[in-house]
């Protein structure tokens, strides 16, 4: 059966802690201009969902029980992003306000295309980028064309209206989609966890077997070891 946006339950699970490991380890890629980015530890994870800026329904569960959704964790990717690019606060939250009274979506920074260029948000509507920090002004687009750079590499869906995330691609080669896995990043085209190649590296096993045992290239294989070192380089708080 073929699993769409509309019908499915499978919604990815991921812990704050968890959650911080992902968007810490692909910052650096995301915000290259910079040669800081702005700390994603979980206690920021928890607070930004107490203000209001992930689904409502988590505003109020205790931290130890909290359990982000894909949308919640694409969410908090987007913040951490423009925070990154000095984009502030009250911008953030004027986006974020505009955006979800506009598209009627719980989670407006999981819906259509964000991008920056360091002062404002812009969203990507049919109508053309419009300045979501500025109360929704039509941007001119040939003016900002050199400067913005879009906080996303997904993949989105038509659902109620909306174009929602659907996959995220955090490293070359893999990929975060929540129905499969649970969410959990899998070698581009299979259900294979990229943890479990890297896994049976460690424990011995050599690209050349994983390769004929999984039907996986040299390069597929590489891309999940490389994205499981960038993982492990990240210290959850």
């Amino acid at each position: 059966m073929t699993v769409t946006k509309a019908d499915s339950t499978f919604e990815g699970i991921y812990i704050a802690p968890e959650a911080s490991v992902y968007l810490t380890a692909t910052l650096k890629r995301d915000v290259p201009r910079t040669e800081q980015v702005y700390p994603v530890h979980a206690r920021n994870l928890i607070r930004w969902i107490r203000t209001g800026l992930a689904s409502p329904d988590l505003r109020q569960v205790p931290g130890r029980e909290l359990l982000m959704s894909f949308e919640d964790l694409v969410s908090m990717r987007v913040i951490a992003v423009l925070r990154s690019l000095g984009v502030s606060w009250p911008r953030i939250r004027k986006a974020e306000r505009w955006m979800r009274q506009q598209t009627g979506y719980r989670r407006p920074f999981a819906v259509e295309r964000v991008w920056t260029e360091t002062k404002d948000v812009f969203a990507d509507f049919p109508a053309g980028f419009i300045a979501a920090s500025r109360g929704g002004q039509l941007a001119f687009t040939e003016m900002l064309g050199q400067y913005l750079q879009p906080v996303h590499d997904m993949t989105f869906i038509r659902h109620n209206g909306v174009r929602v995330a659907e996959t995220w691609t955090p490293h070359s080669g893999v990929l975060m989609n929540p129905c499969i896995q649970f969410g959990e990043p899998c070698i581009e085209g299979t259900r294979i966890r990229t943890r479990v190649i890297a896994q049976m590296i460690r424990g011995g096993d050599s690209p050349s077997y994983l390769s004929r045992a999984f039907e996986l290239t040299q390069g597929q294989i590489q891309n999940a070891v490389e994205w499981q070192h960038r993982l492990s380089t990240v210290q959850a708080p």
